[in-house]
């Protein structure tokens, strides 16, 4: 009896093992890989219509062609982007106090003052940002697209300017543009000085 205890056992561990091996043959697996690429980081150009002829020599009220423009030159990206306009400035009123922009310009429609700085007394100059777009939304720019307008077309030189107030500018005075660009995508907001924030 023992012995056929023995042979029943073996046959049914024989079975398990039979049946587990059949099992094996029912089951799979399985792997995806999801492929990503990464968007190309965004790349700014400043372009400008100047001629630097037409700024030497100047006299109250001269008028200078100058039009900066900014082109996003990425090729996937679209971005938002800032004109930072540094001017120099002189001292109007004769109390050693440099409070007066030198050269005023007019923004080009799709362009908004978003911030101006104090006078830096020892730069003299005067620091104004603007957005492309309005004060409340920025426009996007398009990968390899250029803002429909520069941020302004032309600057002026004081008209009241004096003699003595000449004196108080910087001798080589200069008009400083810097572009920002920023990616669209990713940002909680889209109000430019919130933006420009994060610069």
């Amino acid at each position: 009896m023992n012995k056929k205890k023995s042979i029943a056992l073996a046959i049914i561990l024989l079975l398990i093992l039979l049946i587990g091996g059949m099992l094996a043959y029912f089951t799979d697996t399985d792997t995806k890989t999801n492929e990503f690429t990464l968007g190309d980081d965004v790349e700014i150009s400043l372009t400008e219509t100047w001629n630097a002829e037409d700024g030497i020599g100047l006299y109250p009220g001269a008028e200078v062609t100058k039009a900066p423009a900014i082109k996003n030159d990425s090729s996937t990206t679209p971005a938002y982007v800032f004109a930072e306009i540094v001017v120099p400035c002189y001292d109007k009123n004769g109390d050693d106090t440099v409070e007066t922009p030198l050269f005023t310009f007019t923004p080009n429609t799709g362009w908004t003052l978003v911030k101006t700085s104090a006078v830096n007394p020892t730069d003299k100059t005067i620091t104004y940002v603007y957005a492309y777009g309005t004060s409340e939304s920025m426009t996007s720019l398009n990968k390899n697209s250029t803002t429909s307008t520069a941020v302004f077309s032309k600057v002026v030189l004081d008209p009241t300017l004096t003699s003595a107030q000449k004196a108080t500018a910087s001798a080589t005075p200069n008009i400083i543009v810097n572009a920002y660009g920023i990616q669209t995508t990713g940002l909680s907001t889209n109000v430019p000085l919130e933006i420009f924030d994060l610069f």
